[in-house]
């Protein structure tokens, strides 16, 4: 296996040998594994980590699709876990689906209570506002 950092390249053979143990030891959903200090994120042969403490913000975001389906129009909701660290998004990860965003979002709440896994609320300006 093969790891790569999302902050930093930390090419330590010692840390690579504990984050396969860790890796092991998590729990997996979908292409992510919630482990006791870090996140995986599998994508082909690599498999991508951050720590907790390095992620501001860890959350789900759903994005509605228009898709044309055999007998009709209709719209597709899509599954995402996004990654922030700092005031970037670092990774957007697709998810299977809505169930398994939710129980991701309860597991990473009960291994890391103290980060944010709320959605950014996106600042609207108000047209209506007359400068003062």
């Amino acid at each position: 296996m093969r790891f790569v950092s999302l902050i930093s390249e930390n090419k330590n053979s010692d840390h690579t040998e504990g984050l396969s143990s860790e890796l092991k030891a998590g729990r997996t959903i979908g292409p992510v594994t919630v482990a006791d200090e870090h996140l995986f994120i599998k994508k082909g042969f690599k498999y991508y980590y951050i720590a907790y403490k390095e992620a501001v913000r860890i959350f789900r975001r759903v994005r509605r699709l228009h898709a044309n389906i055999c007998c009709g129009d209709g719209d597709i909701e899509v599954e995402y876990l996004v990654i922030s660290a700092g005031e970037r998004e670092l990774l957007e990860i697709t998810l299977p689906g809505k169930k398994a965003a939710q129980i991701l979002i309860e597991e990473l709440k009960s291994r890391a209570p103290y980060l944010d896994t709320n959605a950014p609320i996106k600042e609207t300006e108000d047209k209506n506002e007359v400068a003062g």
